[in-house]
C-alpha cells in the first residue's frame, strides 16, 4: 500500500520526540528547562552544593536608581544570595516566588537578597516587577544584550559550577558569613551554587544550621 507524503509528515508531527522539539524550538532563546525538548514549561529545581569559588566584588546599577556594591551590601549578614535571573526565563519567573518567600520570611534573622539582572532591557525588568513585585534589590549587569552573555560574571560564575545550559538562569549563590573576607577583590573563597531554581525546604534547612 502506497503512503503519501502528507501521511508520513501528519506521523512525524505526531511522533513524541518530534513534536516536543518543535514546540520547544518555539521557545524564547535561553529557556531553561531540565531538558532540550521538553514541552511544558516544568519548574527546573537544583540542589545546592558547595564548592570553591571565588565571588569578587561588583558594583552594579539598580533599576531604582543607584548602585549596589558587593562589598558593602553583604556586611551585617549571615547568609547572601546572589541571584542572577532574565526576565524571559520562565524559571526565573518560577524562582521569584520562592525567594519572595524566604527573604520575607528570613530578612530579619540576617538573610540578604541581590537579584542581578541578565539579557534583559529596562523596560521587561520593570514589567516583570510590576507582576512578582520582588522585595529585595534588583541590580542589571551589562546593557541587557544577549551577546554580552560571555563577558559577564554570570557566565564566568556558572562556567566555574560546570553548568552547561545554553543561558544559565536561574543562576543561584549562596555566600555565608563565615566564609565573607574582611577586605580584597575577593568577597568569598567557597560557596554554594544551585543551577535552577531553588529548593525552598532546602535552603530553610541551611537557615535553620545557621
Amino acid at each position: 500500500m502506497r503512503i503519501s507524503t502528507l501521511t508520513l509528515i501528519a506521523a512525524a508531527l505526531l511522533t513524541p520526540g518530534l513534536q516536543t522539539a518543535k514546540i520547544a524550538a518555539q521557545d524564547p532563546p535561553g529557556t531553561t528547562r531540565q531538558t532540550e525538548f521538553s514541552a511544558d514549561h516544568s519548574h527546573d529545581y537544583a540542589s545546592l552544593f558547595e564548592l570553591d569559588l571565588t565571588i569578587d566584588d561588583f558594583t552594579f546599577p539598580l533599576l531604582d536608581g543607584g548602585e549596589i556594591r558587593l562589598r558593602d551590601a553583604v556586611k551585617g549578614h549571615k547568609l547572601v544570595l546572589i541571584h542572577y535571573f532574565a526576565t524571559w526565563c520562565h524559571n526565573s519567573n518560577y524562582d521569584v516566588v520562592t525567594i519572595n518567600d524566604l527573604y520575607r520570611k528570613y530578612r530579619d534573622a540576617g538573610l540578604e537578597v541581590i537579584a542581578v539582572c541578565e539579557y534583559s532591557s529596562r523596560d521587561s525588568i520593570r514589567k516583570f516587577v510590576e507582576k512578582h513585585k520582588p522585595i529585595y534589590k534588583i541590580a542589571i549587569e551589562g546593557a541587557g544584550k544577549r551577546n554580552e552573555r560571555v563577558s559577564s560574571t554570570h557566565y564566568k560564575y556558572r562556567m566555574k559550577a560546570a553548568d552547561s545550559r545554553l543561558w544559565g538562569t536561574p543562576l543561584n549563590i549562596l555566600i555565608e558569613e563565615q566564609n565573607i573576607t574582611s577586605d580584597g577583590e575577593a568577597i568569598t573563597l567557597r560557596a554554594r551554587v544551585a543551577k535552577g531554581e531553588l529548593i525552598k525546604s532546602e535552603v530553610e534547612e541551611l537557615i535553620n544550621k545557621k
